[in-house]
């Protein structure tokens, strides 16, 4: 089973995405806590839930009032597995755990024609609601329905009278003149409710036999809540983000301005706009070139969400879809150094590497590695990557490496360049500088393309580190030495 490990989600901002989500019950909580992602072998299962996700998207806004009304009920919905499984081991429950049952069986009881009225309403499936009555008879044998627990007088004929014995000796203990008359009709009273609890014992305890056949029903219906808590969340974040149904393949990962929910809204934040990126792969290694300014990194961050988003049966935040399933996601980024092991940066790298590949190797995998070897000196580095990159285009993977180690892309069978400032004008950076607009980091970062362009044919990296020096107007003397040690 495929595991991410909290920091990576994190770093991809996978953690963040799962953050933005609602989840009113439990049941909806735990499900995003212990995220599963599918594995190739679940391909119809993630197929369904893709659908229904799909399908309840498409809703959303329409039946915004039907989403709400879900979700209110869903809030009121306690864990009440662990009083199953007492009883099902044959525990007596309390007074506390069946007031809590039988609460759960009435919102199931008002969420069965709220469901009834989504599906209807959206064809989504594989949500069957159990029918809870004839449990919650058994805990509300007078039908009355309401909110709290109560065992009736006419439970049994014994409790009847004993309550009724109970309520004369309370009627006569008011009325009382004497001590004495008092002291004892109040050890009367103590004998009685100690009868009455005995009774109301018996009464649980058959009330939890008659619950036996529909606890495994009971404990499979959280199960669904679940789902359904965490299905109209799904949708949301489609609505919110621009979510796409993916095609399933056997082998290409293909996305098409797909973006990263946590840099669209940091960037919304400051009146910003994330540039989308689009990438196409096949098995073997593809390269993202670029100078080192943080747009690979971005770009490998959120293809990794995506790809973990659409395992997970959430839609993509894409235009366009065609992916996959992945028995491995292996990310290697940045903060690599291990205090711990007391190794370098760069002998952490090696073991991370290592480590990742064991996994990748096991069957079909995507393999992510940002800036690789850069905690070695860039001749050494250069050759290291080259050869990884050749080792991976025989490996059963899809494997994308960043650098601006120049060579490094023709040792892979495809090539990204970031666009940087492939199209901007430096002179109107510098009039916009004069100007006092804004200052030159922040300008130069709100003119830079973080999208990727695919590269055909060998091209070394982009000098854009040499573009920035001249627009932030570097001495002409140190401008022109970068410049021949370019030649």
């Amino acid at each position: 089973m495929m595991e991410i490990a909290f920091n990576d989600r994190v770093k991809i901002g996978l953690q963040y995405a799962l953050d933005t989500l609602h989840l009113n019950s439990p049941f909806g909580q735990e499900r995003v806590r212990r995220l599963h992602f599918y594995a190739p072998e679940e391909r119809d299962t993630l197929e369904k839930e893709l659908q229904n996700t799909a399908r309840a998207a498409a809703h959303a806004q329409t039946l915004k009032g039907l989403f709400e009304e879900i979700a209110l009920v869903l809030c009121g919905v306690k864990d009440i597995r662990p009083s199953i499984s007492r009883c099902k081991e044959g525990e007596i429950l309390d007074h506390v755990e069946l007031f809590e049952l039988k609460g759960y069986l009435m919102r199931l009881m008002e969420l069965r024609p709220l469901v009834e009225r989504l599906k209807e309403a959206t064809g989504i499936s594989d949500l069957d609601w159990l029918d809870p009555t004839d449990a919650l008879n058994v805990l509300d044998p007078d039908r009355t329905r309401s909110r709290g627990f109560y065992i009736p007088d006419g439970a049994t004929e014994r409790l009847k009278a004993i309550r009724a014995e109970k309520k004369r000796l309370e009627a006569a203990l008011y009325h009382a003149e004497t001590d004495a008359e008092r002291t004892e009709l109040k050890n009367r009273r103590a004998r009685v409710c100690a009868d009455e609890d005995a009774e109301e014992r018996a009464v649980r305890m058959h009330m939890c036999e008659a619950l036996t056949p529909d606890l495994d029903a009971l404990l499979a219906s959280t199960d669904t809540v679940g789902r359904l808590d965490l299905l109209l969340n799904k949708a949301q974040f489609a609505v919110r983000y621009g979510g796409v149904q993916p095609e399933i393949t056997e082998s290409t990962l293909e996305l098409t301005d797909m973006v990263n929910p946590e840099l669209v809204d940091l960037l919304a934040e400051k009146g910003r706009a994330f540039v989308p990126v689009s990438i196409a792969l096949e098995r073997g290694a593809a390269v993202i070139t670029g100078a080192n300014m943080g747009g690979k990194s971005v770009a490998l961050k959120t293809l990794a969400l995506n790809v973990l988003l659409f395992q997970t049966g959430f839609l993509v935040p894409a235009k366009r879809a065609r992916m996959p399933i992945f028995s491995e996601v292996q990310m290697l980024f940045e903060d690599l150094q291990s205090i711990q092991s007391g190794l370098s940066g760069f002998g952490s790298e090696i073991v991370a590497f290592e480590q990742a590949l064991a996994r990748v190797e096991r069957g079909f995998s995507l393999f992510l590695l940002d800036e690789f070897a850069r905690g070695t000196n860039p001749d050494e580095g250069a050759r290291i990557v080259q050869a990884v990159t050749r080792y991976l285009n025989g490996v059963d993977a899809i494997s994308v490496l960043s650098t601006h180690y120049d060579r490094v892309a023709d040792a892979a069978n495809r090539h990204y360049q970031i666009i940087g400032l492939k199209d901007v004008d430096p002179d109107r950076i510098r009039r916009e500088l004069s100007a006092g607009v804004d200052d030159g980091v922040a300008l130069i970062a709100r003119h830079m393309n973080y999208g990727l362009y695919r590269v055909e044919g060998s091209a070394d990296c982009p000098k854009d580190a040499l573009n920035i020096c001249r627009m932030l107007s570097l001495k002409p003397e140190i401008l022109e030495r970068i410049a021949e040690s370019y030649e």
